[in-house]
């Protein structure tokens, strides 16, 4: 009974702690996408199928936002931080050998697949700069209401 108490007491600073565009906020990104969705399709005569689509997409990106936001925990914070280190460390590694000249030559030599093989491994390279960032933060995204 009592650990009941206590998620209420918890669930209620959570509440408070909110900044006061939060309702607005999140009341305004369904809208936004509908309106968006509308004027693709009425002005920028787009396919309705890939309105909906989009729409998809967008909607989960909003609910993993506010997941991440709302409920962190340790494990959906740890793969936040690997999921940014692998992004754009990782593609920014790939995109510094790509600039290097050395994938050209690679692939002039026949050896397409190495190329494919550096990039996983600055990939995870980048993985393991993400986690790095994130022990040194201990977790905790810089927005999160827990944090």
């Amino acid at each position: 009974m009592e650990s009941d108490v206590d998620l209420i007491e918890e669930e209620e600073n959570v509440e408070s702690s909110k900044p006061r565009w939060w309702k607005p906020f999140w009341i305004l990104m369904p809208i936004s996408m509908v309106g968006s969705g509308v004027f693709s399709y009425f002005f920028l005569h787009s396919d309705f199928g890939r309105i909906i689509i989009y729409g998809i997409i967008f909607s989960i990106a909003l609910g993993i936002a506010y997941y991440i936001r709302v409920k962190p925990s340790m494990n959906v914070n740890k793969a936040v931080y690997i999921l940014l280190g692998i992004i754009p460390i990782g593609f920014g590694l790939y995109l510094i050998y790509g600039l290097t000249g050395m994938s050209r030559f690679l692939i002039s030599l026949g050896s397409w697949w190495l190329n494919i093989i550096i990039l996983i491994i600055l990939l995870v390279i980048g993985g393991f700069i993400g986690n790095w960032i994130g022990k040194k933060r201990d977790y905790r995204l810089p927005m999160s209401l827990n944090s």
